[in-house]
This record gives C-alpha cells, sequence and structure tokens, in this order.
C-alpha cells in the first residue's frame, strides 16, 4: 500500500469535477448488498468514518464482514469492522501509536479471530482480539542500515537508509507471517506466535521509491508479490510495477525469483481460483483493477471500464487493496488525493471468480515482543 504521492493533484480535482461528487461527511453505508454482481459492475460497501484513507483490507471467511485502516498521515491509526452490508460494527483505534507519515498499512486475520494490523508508528504489527478489544504488539520490524556501509549485518539493499515500512502481511500455511516493507526492498518473516521479524528474502532491484508491495501464496505454494515502482535495470517495466513470485525450498528459504508481469503502479494483490492475478493500480492516473494471466504475464483486463471509475457514485481514487468476497473484490478506496472526503470509501467489485483461499492459522499464542 501507498503512501503520499505528488504530482498529479490536477487529475485528481478533474476526475473530482466530471464525476459530480460534492464534498460530505464520511458516513454509513451506501447501497446494502443485493446479490452477486456481474463482471466489471461496482456497487458502493461503506463510505469510512475520518480520518479517512482506508488502505489494507481483510474478509472474514465465516461471515463476510470487512476489516480495514486509515493510512492517513499525521492522524490516529484506526481500525474498523463493518459487517457484510457496510454497516460499521466497531473502531479500535491502535494504543501507543505516535502519529507520522503514514498510519495504518496492511490487515491480515488468523482462524482463531484476531486481527494483525501493521502500524507504520513504531514499525509493528499489533494483534487485535475483537471479543476483549485486547491488543499486543505481535511482532516488530528493523531499522536496517544500508548494505553499503554494512558489513555482516542485516541490511536494506538502497543506497538511501529509510526506516522500515510494514506494508501488507499475509500467512503462510505453518502460521509464520511473511511481511513486505516498502522502504527497505525486503520480505520479512516472523514466526508463528510473533517475535523479531527476520530478513527473509531481499533484492537490490526492488530499492525504489516504492518497493515491495502485496502478496499471497499461491495454489502451487509460491509467493506472489508486487513492486510498486521497478527502478530495475528493464526498459520495459521501470518506474512501472512488477509482478514476481519466488518458490520457498523445502526448508523454507527462498528459491529462484521469477517475473510474473509488467504492471500499473500496483499496490495490493489477490489471487483468484483460476490463478489470475488481481492488483489494484492506485496511480491516480488509472485507479482501476488490473488482471494479469500468469501463463502469459500478460495483462487481460482493466476493471472497471474506465467511464465507470470517472463517473460513477463514488469514483475510483487511488485503490489500494482488494480482498475476495464471493465472486467480487472488496477494494480500499484510498482517495489519496481526494478533495470529497466521500471517496474514502468500500467499493465492491465483480470479477466472476472466487477467490484462491488465504491461510489463517491457529494457535498463535507465543507471547508477543515487548
Amino acid at each position: 500500500m501507498i503512501g503520499r504521492r505528488t504530482g498529479v493533484l490536477v487529475l485528481a480535482l478533474v476526475a473530482s469535477c466530471i464525476s459530480g461528487t460534492v464534498v460530505t461527511v464520511p458516513g454509513a453505508a451506501a447501497q446494502p448488498t443485493a446479490g452477486p454482481l456481474g463482471y466489471g459492475q461496482t456497487r458502493d460497501i461503506a463510505v469510512v468514518p475520518l480520518p479517512g484513507q482506508p488502505e489494507g483490507m481483510a474478509i472474514d471467511p465465516e461471515d463476510g464482514s470487512i476489516w480495514s485502516g486509515s493510512n492517513r498521515p499525521n492522524s490516529s491509526a484506526d481500525v474498523w469492522h463493518w459487517d457484510a452490508d457496510g454497516r460499521l460494527l466497531e473502531t479500535f483505534s491502535l494504543v501507543d501509536h505516535v502519529p507520522a507519515e503514514h498510519g495504518v498499512n496492511g490487515i491480515a486475520l488468523d482462524g482463531d479471530g484476531r486481527v494483525y494490523a501493521l502500524d507504520y508508528s513504531g514499525a509493528r504489527a499489533v494483534r487485535i482480539d475483537p471479543a476483549t478489544g485486547a491488543q499486543q504488539v505481535y511482532a516488530t520490524f528493523a531499522d536496517l542500515p544500508t548494505c553499503a556501509g554494512a558489513v555482516g549485518i542485516p541490511c536494506e539493499p538502497s543506497p538511501v537508509d529509510r526506516p522500515a515500512w510494514p506494508n501488507w502481511a499475509t500467512f503462510a500455511p505453518d502460521g509464520a507471517m511473511y511481511v513486505s516493507d516498502l522502504n527497505q526492498a525486503t520480505i520479512w518473516k516472523v514466526p508463528a506466535g510473533g517475535g523479531a521479524a527476520q530478513i527473509w528474502y531481499h533484492n537490490a532491484d526492488f530499492a525504489s521509491i516504492y518497493s515491495i508491495n502485496g502478496m499471497q501464496f499461491d495454489a502451487a505454494g509460491r509467493l506472489d508479490f508486487v513492486v510498486t515502482m521497478s527502478f530495475a535495470p528493464d526498459i520495459t517495466s521501470i518506474g512501472r510495477g512488477d509482478v514476481y513470485r519466488i518458490t520457498p525450498d523445502s526448508d523454507g528459504a527462498p528459491g529462484p525469483l521469477e517475473k510474473v508481469a509488467v504492471v500499473g503502479q500496483g499496490d495490493g494483490l489477490a489471487i483468484g481460483t483460476s490463478g489470475r492475478i488481481y492488483v489494484p493500480i492506485s496511480n491516480p492516473i488509472d485507479n482501476s483493477i488490473q488482471v494479469v494471466d500468469p501463463s502469459t504475464g500478460a495483462v487481460v483486463a482493466d476493471l472497471p471500464a474506465i467511464v465507470d471509475r470517472v463517473t460513477r457514485s463514488i469514483p475510483y481514487s487511488t485503490p489500494a487493496s482488494v480482498a475476495f468476497r464471493g465472486t467480487s473484490l472488496i477494494v480500499s478506496n484510498h482517495g489519496l488525493l481526494a478533495i470529497d472526503p466521500h471517496q474514502w470509501a468500500i467499493l465492491e467489485l465483480g470479477v466472476g471468480e472466487t477467490g484462491l483461499p488465504l491461510h489463517y492459522p491457529t494457535g498463535l499464542d507465543r507471547i508477543p515482543v515487548p
């Protein structure tokens, strides 16, 4: 998921004017669900409360309820829970969050009903028990020095030293949590039960303004992920996004890296049962969900149609994350450059297939890091 982007405010203003939207106060559900959507059709689920700017996305596989969180800069780090129809059930504000450049990023769920929120402030994963409201620090992510000046110690493969930015979390079958670091060009691995994250994979080709983002294990056990803005020495993808995958070895170590596709500036990622990969494109010029056929590397669709993206009741505005529910994707409409808070919303997009199931481990009860 991406934080601040610059240089495109005029485009955002034009899109707002074309759509005819009016500045409104964020409110409740816009359109209750009413059956499956057709391919490429969108409906509004909810307009998010202030501070707005939803990022992460997770769907409860039991009841279809929706989890997201606010990544708005210099604000409270709020995690929201809606029922399946978009009625806000509860808001959890992360304790000990210090307002910073970013707020809540990725959201993940385990099989015991607990919620994991990645907090930029403190570079941590916070576990929430919705039944009690209790919060615990589940994992922490180190601020790595640059490899250029480090010898024999963990480091980030970037010429610029930046703090950790835990951005997207996905569980493996064994309960380990894999977390992308948007700043440090690193994929972290958190042991089942929590603790200090360890470097699992990093690559100098991923060093970028916005590096590794959405991730998911595919049906073959490979970790698929998107690099938002590639600076790799490849003219076909420089300045765009790349989808990659890595097959873990038998001992869990990363195997060879495989490039799957070139996409727009991708943010999140979700995989359908067909194997197709769905990538929200948060470049404010695109504002689409791209569909990738991994067997050919081709982008086979941009959803919804461009007219619908701009003219519908809530225009698509830097979509950040997606998660499957039935034959739809639930989308966090981040609205980075929106002047209308009505665009900070949760949308539903029909895609005509169900999602590849995620892993929801149970029993992750090791004492978390302090």
